[in-house]
């Protein structure tokens, strides 16, 4: 299953070298394949909506379907070790002021209707 997943992953990312995949069984028998790819190729392999992964993971449970084993395929997310941009972003902070303002208006004035009448049709 690991020359599976390292032959899909070192050809659909643009730096191959950086593709790690670890192949590793729980005392329960199930296969653990874990892939470790470059941050910049991390787009390619998830793809649109998760196809990509989705796909990899599918290919992979036909194989071991065919070999009778349990396998699960996981992404390790290599930016969580990247330390997070504190700086504050204004827009947030304005959606985030805007959410904290209550739905209902409360001030006890009545609020102003305008009517508008349709226009008289005028024959020439």
């Amino acid at each position: 299953m690991k020359q599976l997943v390292e032959y899909i992953l070192t050809n659909i990312t643009q730096k191959p070298e950086k593709v790690q995949v670890t192949e590793t069984i729980d005392d329960n028998g199930l296969h653990l394949i874990n892939i470790s790819v470059d941050p910049e190729d991390m787009g390619r392999v998830i793809g649109k909506s998760g196809k990509v992964i989705h796909a990899i993971r599918n290919l992979v449970r036909v194989a071991a379907i065919q070999k009778n084993l349990r396998v699960r395929v996981m992404l390790e997310d290599s930016q969580t070790d990247k330390p997070e941009d504190t700086t504050p972003d204004k827009s947030s902070e304005a959606t985030k002021e805007e959410a904290q303002e209550p739905q209902e208006s409360e001030s006890t004035e009545p609020q102003a209707q305008t009517e508008v009448e349709p226009e008289e049709e005028t024959k020439s």
